[in-house]
């Protein structure tokens, strides 16, 4: 902890050698943080005071005491207008951070289903094709009957004869059987291969597994209407006071197709109830994808406001939510559950 009245040198010295961490400042009472990424200035609050105006205090400031912790990563924050970026830049020579830029972005697993393919026969059944368009000239003529065929005129014409009642015999038993009771499933057998070849090769609608895909209704959002308690246990923090203590929200959300926002107020540390004065507000608003779920939140604490984000999953009966929370309140993270009232 240093003792120095030109803080704004040792900011100058942060951003010019581009490194990472949180600037504490303590005035009397009143607490200030600093949060800078690779020597750009990203978050900036002094009491109640947030961006151009927190950093223009905090440079007036003659007994503040004032340390660097670069253990700390930051967090992305909205404290910094376009504007404030503009004058900082102008009238203290600090680089800023664009909104957002930090942000730590949090991957989401989504099922990917199969599409079923249509199959193809592996085999098509050879196909005759008769043209009708072949002229005359080209269809060879039979070649005249050799001298001595005459000889046996009779015996061929006699042989084609039997040869034809033959077939009108055998025809007529076919017919016959043909109009006998069950012989239209022996009819059908016959047919089967006949039809297999023409649904190969002319063409058809795209396949059915793809119109079936079509169709399927789209997945709606899970309902978080109601009542939760939400429970932060920190794990890190930038006071040691702070470390391994469970903070318990009462918050009510009312969801809307798959966004939600939701308030409430701080209820209890450490299991133990808060009175009423120190039961501080807390609103949250987000979206809902599947089960997973992203929201951000704004607690209005008794010195100053604090931001933080909420990423969460809810389990298959939609009554319990397991995931991790960050908060600018003494850089704290941790793990986020939330249950239910039913």
């Amino acid at each position: 902890m240093s003792d120095n009245g030109n803080i704004l040198k040792f900011i100058h010295t942060i951003c010019a050698n581009g490194e990472s961490g949180r600037l504490e400042i303590l005035a009397g009472a009143i607490q200030g943080e600093l949060s800078f990424a690779e020597g750009k200035l990203v978050d900036a609050r002094f009491g109640h005071l947030t961006g151009f105006p927190a950093v223009n205090a905090i440079a007036a400031m003659q007994d503040a005491r004032f340390s660097f912790d670069p253990a700390f990563a930051p967090i992305a924050s909205g404290s910094i207008t376009a504007s404030e970026r503009v004058v900082l830049k102008q009238f203290f020579g600090i680089e800023t951070a664009a909104t957002g830029e930090y942000l730590e972005p949090v991957a989401v697993d989504r099922p990917v289903e199969a599409v079923p393919l249509a199959t193809v026969p592996d085999e098509l059944e050879d196909i005759t094709i008769v043209r009708s368009d072949v002229p005359r000239a080209a269809i060879p003529t039979p070649p005249p009957p050799p001298p001595h065929a005459s000889r046996f005129s009779y015996r061929t014409a006699l042989a084609f004869a039997v040869l034809a009642m033959a077939v009108m015999a055998a025809a007529a038993i076919f017919i016959d059987r043909f109009h006998e009771p069950g012989s239209s499933k022996v009819v059908a057998k016959v047919e089967a291969p006949v039809q297999q070849p023409e649904s190969s090769v002319v063409p058809s609608t795209p396949a059915p597994a793809t119109v079936k895909e079509s169709k399927r209704p789209l997945s709606t959002a899970r309902d978080l209407s109601g009542k939760w308690t939400i429970v932060n246990s920190v794990d890190t923090t930038a006071y040691g006071s702070f470390k391994n203590m469970k903070i318990g929200f009462d918050v009510s959300i009312n969801q809307t197709g798959s966004t939600f926002t939701g308030k409430g107020k701080k209820v209890s540390e450490n299991g133990r109830s808060l009175p009423a004065g120190s039961r501080t507000p807390i609103h949250v608003q987000g979206s809902i994808n599947g089960d997973q779920i992203e929201a951000t939140f704004i607690e209005e604490g008794s010195a100053r406001k604090s931001n933080g984000k909420f990423v969460w999953r809810i389990d298959k009966a939609g009554r319990g939510l397991t995931g991790n929370f960050a908060t600018t309140a003494a850089r704290s993270r941790g793990k986020s559950a939330g249950t239910r009232e039913m």
